[in-house]
């Protein structure tokens, strides 16, 4: 069980598989390492792959107090650095992706190429407002009190057992945590300015069936940086990571194969 501290947060990460660059994977709010457990593998059969858990989520540090979106990214280039990792292959999911973009914005160094799927401009409006609420109903009520509608938008029906299987990883979450992150990405803001200054090669997923963050969200992002690709997952919602693993992992090595 490997741990980096880089000397204002202790980071747990996944490592294996071999091969370069390296791909790095940031998972979802509600998520950590684990929930690439289904994709790892086929990626770690040509790559080498870590995938970490972020400030408040799985096993990493959770710091007491607000932060920011790019105090994330601030954590992900210190972690680059202290394993001495070239420039990186980024898949990011949900917040993963929103992160990822963050690491190429401010870190370009650290970023060779960037995958995001599930993605959105901004949180804005009414993201804004369901992430700010929902972090003060886990705060006073746990995760089992928004774990219902929380899964309902982000797993299509027709992956009805996937989301039973992460109903139980979701509960696990430490309220205090999550929220702190739900809130932390509802603070975000990034203009077009911002997702124009992504330089690396970019490629942005949605899923078909995803409801917060549609495919025409998706494409929003992609018209914002100069020269991104975009391709919709059929059978995917809000997590294609965990919905359609193969078909991700599939796109995922043509994509870093360049």
């Amino acid at each position: 069980m490997p741990y980096v501290d880089t000397g204002h947060l202790s980071i747990y990460y996944e490592d294996c598989g071999a091969g370069g660059p390296p791909i790095l994977l940031l998972h979802e709010l509600g998520g950590s390492s684990e929930s690439w457990s289904r994709v790892i593998p086929l990626l770690a059969a040509r790559r080498r792959v870590i995938a970490v858990d972020m400030r408040c989520a799985g096993r990493t540090e959770k710091p007491a107090g607000a932060f920011t979106m790019a105090e994330v990214a601030v954590d992900l280039a210190a972690f680059l650095r202290t394993l001495a990792l070239p420039p990186v292959d980024v898949i990011g999911a949900a917040l993963g992706s929103l992160a990822g973009a963050l690491l190429a914005i401010h870190h370009p160094g650290c970023v060779r190429r960037l995958m995001m799927c599930a993605v959105a401009p901004d949180m804005a409006g009414p993201t804004r407002q369901y992430l700010s609420e929902r972090a003060g109903v886990v705060r006073t009520a746990g995760m089992r009190a928004v774990v219902e509608s929380s899964l309902a938008n982000s797993f299509p029906a027709s992956h009805a057992a996937a989301r039973a299987s992460y109903r139980a990883i979701y509960l696990a979450n430490d309220p205090v945590g999550y929220a702190e992150l739900s809130l932390a990405l509802a603070r975000l803001v990034l203009s077009a300015a911002d997702w124009g200054r992504i330089a690396v090669p970019s490629l942005v997923t949605s899923g078909a069936h995803d409801f917060l963050w549609p495919p025409p969200v998706g494409r929003q992002v992609t018209d914002l940086i100069s020269g991104a690709g975009f391709e919709i997952l059929t059978d995917a919602g809000h997590f294609p990571h965990l919905q359609a693993p193969e078909a991700l992992a599939r796109l995922a090595l043509g994509f870093v194969a360049g």
